[in-house]
């Protein structure tokens, strides 16, 4: 009795042993792992507005997905080795403000925490791994944090073409982290009012009086700004010389600089 207690016990410790061997191969051969996102909460200032939902956007060289969910926090199958760019925007009736971000270059976990401050180096990064570049011996906490000093905190002022280009080319070093142009804009827009960049990582208010939205800094590509107190939100897009606002108050405006 006791040698077939014995025989049981051996086969199901064999059974064990063997099953924890093939589960680490599966974990090693494992291409990617479905791991958990959290997305930080807006701003204060930003609190009042209602997200409709978070457009998620992950890119890495080999693929690249984007979807939409409605929490802040989700799952989604990310590769194990290599880079990758993920990015949630945040999406509502007034328009869609600057993303969180996290680059997963060795630092994957069952568990990440996206941030604001990351935004700007995952965006561009995602640009960079469309066009087929990723190197994993690339510094990427250096790079992170080379942006938020060179730009006080702000890194969507600066040329994120450059940086892209520079990244794309695997020619990236800290001469290539510049201001972008800004201008300065007063909007006509009848009413009063508190009105922020659509940057919850660098809050930037201006106030609206006098029948305008006064000294707006415009960098080129999209500038969203948002009134957390009316839900209203305004898209102006810029380019070297021109300038075009879309809103339900205002219809279309546009403009020379």
């Amino acid at each position: 009795m006791n040698d077939t207690n014995n025989k049981i016990t051996w086969l199901q410790f064999l059974t064990i042993l063997l099953s924890i061997f093939l589960a680490s191969c599966s974990m090693f051969d494992s291409k990617s792992a479905e791991v958990t996102f959290h997305i930080p909460s807006l701003p204060e200032e930003m609190q009042r507005l209602e997200v409709a939902e978070w457009q998620v956007v992950v890119t890495s060289v080999d693929d690249r997905r984007a979807f939409t969910v409605h929490k802040d926090t989700f799952k989604t199958p990310v590769p194990v080795s290599g880079i990758t760019s993920v990015l949630a925007y945040p999406m509502g009736s007034w328009g869609t403000l600057k993303p969180a971000g996290f680059i997963v270059h060795g630092n994957l976990k069952s568990h990440n925490y996206m941030t604001w401050d990351d935004g700007f180096a995952a965006e561009c990064t995602a640009f960079s791994l469309a066009s087929g570049a990723g190197s994993e011996n690339f510094n990427f906490t250096l790079f992170q944090q080379k942006l938020l000093e060179k730009s006080d905190g702000n890194p969507w002022i600066l040329n994120r073409d450059k940086i892209i280009y520079a990244l794309s080319f695997g020619i990236f070093n800290m001469n290539y982290i510049k201001n972008a142009e800004i201008h300065t804009l007063n909007l006509p827009l009848p009413g009063t009012g508190t009105w922020y960049s659509g940057i919850p990582g660098c809050i930037q208010k201006f106030e609206q009086s006098g029948g305008y939205i006064n000294e707006l800094a415009i960098t080129e590509g999209e500038n969203v700004f948002v009134n957390p107190v009316t839900g209203e939100g305004i898209t102006i897009y810029s380019d070297r010389l021109t300038w075009i606002c879309i809103s339900g108050t205002t219809g279309g405006l546009s403009g020379y600089w």
